[in-house]
């Protein structure tokens, strides 16, 4: 990074694995959801957050400049209704580190491109650049101990209070507790937290 600061984006960025979260996360400080590649195809719940996301923050798309990428990016373009930004890489070839041998077409993912590459294409896609202290996570987290306390974790109605909350939070419903925890910090923080909470309770009560 030669000592540059991390950037900060109001969207959301959306990469296709995990190597390529790793790779974002050393250049923004923006939350960033992996596809898991073609697994998007089959993950309604991650598409309605998806689709969440860009109706409120906007989301960002930066996916390898591959055949599959292409495939994946519009297949997300086309599945949701709010703001979508997307960032195209240019045809770098080449082999990551970590691969004994290059991709199909012999071009570099997000997880092989330079850091200075990579804010260049996001900052073309009309991404919004904060400062540092725009967008503050919020002071007080959610805690793992909260969740017990408040009946989301170790009773009987856990999994479906789970799967209510995470649908009022527009949140994918197979989210271990840790994703879970990070994502309600990320986007809600704690007040926001015990509203749905709160809501998500009253909608089970009424079953």
């Amino acid at each position: 990074m030669s000592g540059h600061e991390k950037d900060f984006l109001r969207e959301v960025i959306v990469v296709e694995g995990k190597y390529d979260v790793l790779k974002v996360r050393e250049i923004f400080q923006s939350p960033v959801i992996a596809t898991g590649g073609f697994g998007i195809y089959n993950r309604r719940d991650l598409l309605r957050h998806l689709d969440a996301l860009s109706r409120t923050s906007g989301i960002l798309l930066l996916t390898d400049g591959d055949a599959a990428g292409r495939q994946i990016r519009d297949f997300i373009r086309s599945r949701v209704t709010g703001r979508v930004l997307t960032a195209y890489i240019p045809d770098l070839f080449g082999k990551e580190k970590r691969k004994a041998s290059p991709s199909s077409e012999g071009k570099l993912g997000v997880e092989g491109l330079p850091a200075e590459v990579i804010r260049e294409a996001v900052r073309r896609a009309g991404a919004t650049f904060l400062g540092k202290d725009a967008l503050p996570p919020p002071e007080e987290k959610v805690s793992r101990t909260d969740l017990y306390e408040d009946g989301l974790l170790g009773g009987e109605e856990s999994r479906a209070l789970r799967k209510e909350f995470s649908k009022l939070a527009s949140l994918p419903e197979r989210m271990s507790v840790t994703s879970l925890l990070e994502a309600v910090n990320l986007f809600w923080g704690k007040a926001g937290y015990e509203r749905l909470r709160d809501q998500a309770k009253k909608n089970l009560q009424k079953l």
